[in-house]
């Protein structure tokens, strides 16, 4: 094989480590880019954080756009929540509201007294839970990270057919749902609302006009990968 001569190496050399550097220069500038979104996120300034959040927005990066939501879930900062959840929202199809039982109907379904067990077992809303497997799907029509309600409409009806429109609605950090069910062939209702912050979870509360109903929890994850692995 014929060796290259030393002087054309040398450029070689030269010229991979330029290439080299140039691209770990870009890298680095990247880098403070990204950085800088975290550090407006968080400035110390509550007007300064909702301007700089807007001002990403308009932007529109889609990593700094999502970099800059995440990091605002992250802040006990009502109007940046807000208008995080507005933007997040607005780019939903679908989202899942998992329901669960209370720790007083666990107590009762695990106790030793059989006949409060078979009771509270036998009642309306548990049979609804289990229809639905604890989970509520909805199909969102979000108009817009400048409007405080939406259109949700219920996927997993018993009766496709019969209107399940409801709506939602984004006032601070809280989000409100109702939207109308059917169980067992009659007209019903449940709504919800999420005003505890876990991560990138919203926990809070539902309840349904079913007979032999309660209050019951309920969680809905606000990105799919920060989802539990199932039987978690």
């Amino acid at each position: 094989m014929k060796k290259l001569p030393y002087k054309i190496l040398i450029a070689a050399v030269i010229l991979s480590t330029a290439v080299s550097g140039t691209a770990f220069a870009d890298v680095t500038a990247r880098y403070g880019e990204l950085q800088s979104v975290i550090d407006a996120i968080n400035d110390p300034d509550p007007l300064m954080r909702l301007a700089q959040l807007e001002e990403i927005l308009k932007k529109g990066n889609a990593t700094e756009v999502q970099l800059a939501i995440r990091t605002a879930f992250s802040l006990d900062d009502a109007n940046v929540r807000s208008l995080a959840l507005r933007v997040h929202f607005a780019g939903f199809r679908t989202f899942v509201v998992t329901a669960a039982l209370p720790d007083g109907v666990k107590t009762v379904l695990a106790g030793s007294d059989k006949q409060a067990a078979k009771e509270t077992g036998a009642s309306d809303l548990l049979r609804f839970f289990e229809r639905t497997g604890y989970q509520f799907s909805f199909q969102s029509e979000y108009p817009g990270s400048d409007a405080l309600e939406f259109a949700v409409k219920f996927l997993n009806n018993e009766r496709p057919n019969v209107e399940s429109t409801g709506s939602g609605n984004i006032r601070g950090g809280m989000i409100t749902v109702t939207t109308p069910v059917t169980f067992e062939n009659s007209p019903k209702a449940c709504s919800f609302e999420f005003t505890q912050y876990q991560g990138f979870t919203l926990k809070g509360f539902g309840s349904c006009n079913i007979d032999d109903g309660f209050l019951f929890p309920v969680t809905l994850h606000l990105f799919d990968n920060d989802k539990p692995p199932l039987g978690n």
